[in-house]
């Protein structure tokens, strides 16, 4: 049951894109009419008086994000450019660098500047852990662990606008691998399927953390705001 189960979230995820390695994008890959409608959804929110500042600048980061992941490397500027025009007392380096004249050169280190990741996401000011994080570096064997957390807060943040989990190809090749990273990511993956986390869901990721790993433990509160925000 379990792997009819896995079969068919693979199926949909492929569907998606889900997983998916960057490349060179084709027709099917992000048509116009896709970016078209990414830039008049994030206008839209960044009209929204009911969003913070902060919430519209990540917005509009991980809008930028995104499309650079997928080559549309001029496009990215321009949701940069958006977000440079946000008022936040936020460090702004991955903007800098981003019309930099070494932007094709990804920084080193898998964050763009030192902060405390697990204090900020254990305060819940998600947006501030995930746009201190570099997506550029998470394919790095080094930087597995933040493969998840980064999932995790880029779902609680854009819902189930994510078209890609990082964590996907790492569940694909070990499905039944019993950690936090496939738990959680066997979670995201229900989410975006269905648009909403059942209890055993959360109980199963719950019971793993409390017998196994108590220290990253302050990752199921992502999981349960998630759950209570659907």
């Amino acid at each position: 049951m379990r792997s009819y189960l896995l079969l068919v979230q693979i199926i949909f995820l492929c569907s998606l894109t889900i997983g998916a390695k960057p490349h060179i994008p084709s027709n099917s890959a992000l048509k116009n009419k896709e970016i078209k409608f990414l830039d008049l959804k994030l206008k839209k929110e960044l009209n929204d008086k009911k969003l913070s500042p902060l919430k519209k600048y990540t917005l509009a980061i991980l809008a930028a994000r995104e499309l650079k992941q997928l080559y549309y490397s001029d496009k990215a500027l321009e949701f940069y450019l958006m977000a440079r025009e946000i008022k936040v007392e936020e460090n702004k380096a991955e903007i800098t660098h981003a019309f930099s004249k070494n932007h094709l050169f990804s920084p080193d280190s898998v964050f763009y500047y030192e902060v405390n990741l697990k204090t900020l996401i254990k305060n819940k000011s998600y947006e501030r852990a995930i746009l201190s994080l570099n997506p550029e570096k998470l394919n790095d064997p080094e930087n597995a662990h933040y493969r998840i957390i980064y999932d995790l807060l880029n779902v609680k943040i854009k819902k189930r606008a994510v078209k890609k989990l990082n964590c996907f190809d790492d569940y694909q090749r070990n499905p039944e691998d019993y950690q936090y990273s496939n738990l959680l990511c066997d979670l995201l993956i229900d989410y975006l399927r269905d648009g909403k986390l059942g209890n055993d869901h959360i109980r199963v990721v719950e019971e793993y953390f409390f017998k196994h790993d108590l220290k990253e433990i302050y990752l199921l509160q992502v999981a349960k705001d998630l759950k209570n925000s659907q």
